[in-house]
């Protein structure tokens, strides 16, 4: 009885095997097929991903165009992909105002037996990558502020004119990049690591979104030494005299026909010569003075440089740094005129900000007439604000800002040039222009 029994038990799991038997086979079929299946968008993705970044490199050529990178994308689709992934269809897309190329790749699902039995009538795989070139065209601004919105802000009727420039926002923020009313940001290449917000209106091409970050390319220079203080809490011209509102606006209208390129001394002015030095407690110039400042390195150890009423900063070749948490304010009525050094730690460095500043310092661009910034202003931690009625750099050859946040308000038109050519004063490696970078957009 008791091998009748055993007999008996071998039989079911022979029966129960048989009846389980196919459905394994098939579970295990299918997940095979669909194993392949994965392994086949996997590779047309490759492809894609291959062919976006090579194409993106080609952006970067001055004289390539949009339909020699789409020919060339097609070619070397078909030589280095179709002996492995066999026959497709490929879309390349490249877009030269956006620094973009955009790859398409379809093919027919694989046949396989346990799927296709299935589901015979299955769509095409269809895969797509977008690669975006960073630096093709001439760094303006780069904002370092990784975290908070208004990384670059521009509101009411602002302007940021840079034609032949990229304006990055490391910011991670949805509202990196905000700007509203009647402002406008126009440029060759916007790119956000976070978000942007206004509408089509307020920029010239659409910004690009979760980009990466640029690193501070001034970050590993060495700053200029000094030691201990030249003047003390110098001021210049008459700090006497209040000017009212009214006066104020006047007095703005006057000096902004003003010739500041002029190296003579103004009509009605009194002149004043400064030498390189250590400037602690700052520097503060009113009423009718002319500051020539000889060329060189100035360090504003605490307290602010200072123009009003007025008065007029006139520098060829000269540099700024900016120690202690020292800052500048040139305000509505001050004239501005000033060009970076040709050689020196101070290379192409207008204005530098201390790396032991605090965070947010402000450093106010008021004057309605400052049109000659020739230099690169760095102030890696500092708010930059552009606040006049007037343009702002627009007599320069190049103006390049790498700074952790810009803000504009009111109707200023701050005007970035990128004539590098044009001048002796050299871009610090990393500002200007530069080889570029590629990388995919997700």
């Amino acid at each position: 009885m008791g091998v009748g029994f055993l007999n008996n038990r071998n039989g079911n799991v022979a029966l129960t095997f048989a009846l389980v038997a196919p459905a394994l086979f098939c579970a295990a079929g299918i997940a095979i097929d669909f194993r392949a299946r994965v392994s086949q968008r996997d590779a047309l993705q490759d492809a894609a991903d291959t062919l976006a970044l090579r194409g993106a490199r080609e952006l970067l050529l001055e004289n390539s165009t949009e339909q020699s990178i789409e020919a060339m994308l097609a070619a070397s689709a078909e030589r280095q992909f179709g002996p492995t992934l066999g026959a497709f269809a490929m879309k390349p897309d490249a877009v030269k105002p956006e620094n973009a190329v955009t790859v398409e790749i379809s093919q027919p699902s694989r046949k396989s037996f346990f799927l296709s039995n299935i589901a015979p009538h299955e769509d095409p795989i269809v895969v797509s990558a977008t690669a975006v070139t960073q630096g093709v065209t001439n760094m303006c601004v780069i904002a370092l502020e990784d975290r908070d919105h208004n990384a670059i802000k521009a509101n009411l009727s602002a302007a940021l004119e840079a034609p032949k420039c990229a304006i990055l926002s490391n910011s991670t923020s949805p509202g990196g990049i905000e700007v509203s009313g009647l402002a406008k940001l126009s440029a060759a290449f916007i790119c956000s690591g976070g978000g942007y917000r206004g509408s089509s209106l307020n920029y010239s091409t659409q910004p690009l979104t979760d980009c990466p970050a640029y690193s501070d390319p001034l970050a590993d220079r060495t700053p200029p030494s000094f030691g201990g203080c030249d003047h003390v809490d110098l001021e210049i011209g008459d700090h006497s005299q209040r000017l009212t509102k009214v006066l104020e606006d006047i007095l703005a209208g006057v000096i902004a026909v003003i010739d500041a390129t002029t190296g003579s001394t103004l009509t009605g002015y009194t002149r004043y010569d400064l030498q390189p030095g250590v400037y602690c407690g700052g520097i503060s110039i009113a009423s009718k003075a002319d500051v020539h400042f000889a060329p060189g390195e100035y360090i504003i150890n605490g307290g602010a440089l200072t123009v009003d009423q007025g008065a007029r900063l006139y520098g060829e070749n000269v540099g700024f740094y900016f120690a202690d948490d020292a800052t500048f304010d040139f305000r509505k009525t001050a004239i501005i005129h000033l060009t970076a050094p040709k050689t020196g730690l101070m290379a192409g460095i207008l204005f530098w900000e201390s790396a032991e500043a605090g965070e947010g310092a402000r450093y106010a661009i008021k004057s309605s007439n400052a049109r000659t910034f020739l230099g690169t202003i760095y102030l890696p931690k500092g708010v930059l604000q552009v606040q006049s009625v007037m343009p702002i750099a627009d007599n320069s050859a190049y103006t390049a800002l790498v700074i952790g946040k810009l803000s504009m308000t009111g109707s200023p038109s701050l005007v970035l040039n990128a004539d590098y050519g044009a001048t002796d004063v050299p871009t610090p490696e990393g500002v200007g222009p530069t080889g570029g970078t590629v990388f995919l957009r997700e």
